[in-house]
């Protein structure tokens, strides 16, 4: 841009009369500078919110995995493995959002290894998700079509109903399973009644948490806006060495250089952080946030629970906590 301003500065020179007065640029530059700035503001508020939704997520982990260690009465041999599956259940949703926001599907994982019991990896490996919604005829169809999607959706017509077939997300497949944990808590009365709504609630509150990443992913900034934007910012910047250019050219080479500088920096810096989920150095440090909840599950499995059945050392060692796999020893004794 300074170089196409460069340009414009030198034919100016030869004809004057082709400037345009600077006061007609005034107004446009407010109404772009809203744009910007609604762009801006769309783009921290996204950030923000996922900044937000990842403490929470790894305090409601860190208690719900404390509650676990220090209110769960084991009373017998399973109960004991109930208890040390379900937390690390806990850790493996927390794992497992992380990598469903990133597009990464599967279990090959390094860092949700030593964490998914054998029996849940081949029920995923094996599942077939197929859900029937009720009748749907002829006269009265109320699905509508649905666009591609990271899961695959297939819609069927049937004659006593309609087959949504996909895969459910990892995550919520755990949410499933740690529910189920505390449902076996309180069936055999395992914990108390105030203790099951605790854990309840928090469950709960772990699956909204899921609702907001998904939200953030699956609402990008309209493509309207987007289009119009852009379209505007670079008009701007063509125009504006035709006002600049009766300032002489040195002036017209500063002012040029810092106004795309300043507009095209503030338009990378909300496509830059519009996705705080990603690998960028701009991005949601996960892996740290993951790393702490991991802390807490080591010292929970290798200390005696207040309420412990018996002295069972499971940790989940350094390995795994750096996102390796855990040794075989670990594994054998979980």
């Amino acid at each position: 841009m300074t170089a196409y301003g460069v340009g414009i500065a030198f034919l100016i020179r030869k004809y004057d009369y082709l400037a345009i007065p600077v006061g007609i640029m005034t107004p446009v530059a407010v109404v772009l500078s809203l744009l910007l700035v609604f762009r801006t503001n769309s783009a921290y508020d996204r950030y923000w919110e996922g900044r937000k939704i990842w403490q929470d997520l790894k305090v409601n982990a860190r208690n719900l995995i404390r509650n676990t260690w220090c209110g769960v009465q084991e009373k017998s041999i399973e109960d004991s493995v109930q208890k040390r599956q379900g937390m690390k259940n806990i850790a493996a949703f927390m794992i497992a959002i992380k990598h469903y926001i990133r597009g990464e599907d599967g279990l090959d994982y390094a860092d949700l290894d030593g964490l998914l019991s054998p029996e849940f990896r081949m029920q995923v490996l094996a599942r077939r998700s197929a859900y029937n919604y009720g009748t749907i005829n002829d006269e009265a169809r109320n699905s509508p079509e649905r666009g591609q999607s990271s899961s695959e959706v297939r819609i069927q017509q049937c004659n006593d109903g309609w087959e949504r077939t996909g895969e459910v997300p990892l995550p919520s497949l755990l949410l499933y399973e740690i529910q189920k944990f505390v449902e076996y808590l309180m069936t055999n009365n395992i914990i108390y009644g105030q203790l099951y709504m605790n854990m309840t609630n928090t469950v709960n509150a772990m699956g909204t948490l899921l609702g907001g990443c998904e939200r953030i992913i699956s609402t990008p900034i309209p493509l309207a806006y987007h289009i119009h934007l852009h379209h505007s910012l670079y008009m701007y910047l063509l125009v504006l060495p035709w006002a600049l250019g009766s300032m002489g050219l040195a002036k017209t080479i500063i002012l040029q250089f810092v106004v795309s500088f300043m507009m095209l920096g503030i338009d990378a810096i909300s496509r830059e952080i519009q996705n705080p989920f990603g690998y960028d150095a701009n991005d949601l440090d996960l892996d740290a946030f993951c790393e702490a909840m991991l802390v807490d599950l080591n010292y929970a499995m290798s200390h005696r629970a207040p309420k412990a059945l018996e002295v069972v050392e499971d940790t989940l060692g350094d390995d795994l906590l750096k996102g390796k796999t855990a040794d075989a020893s670990s594994d054998a004794v979980a």
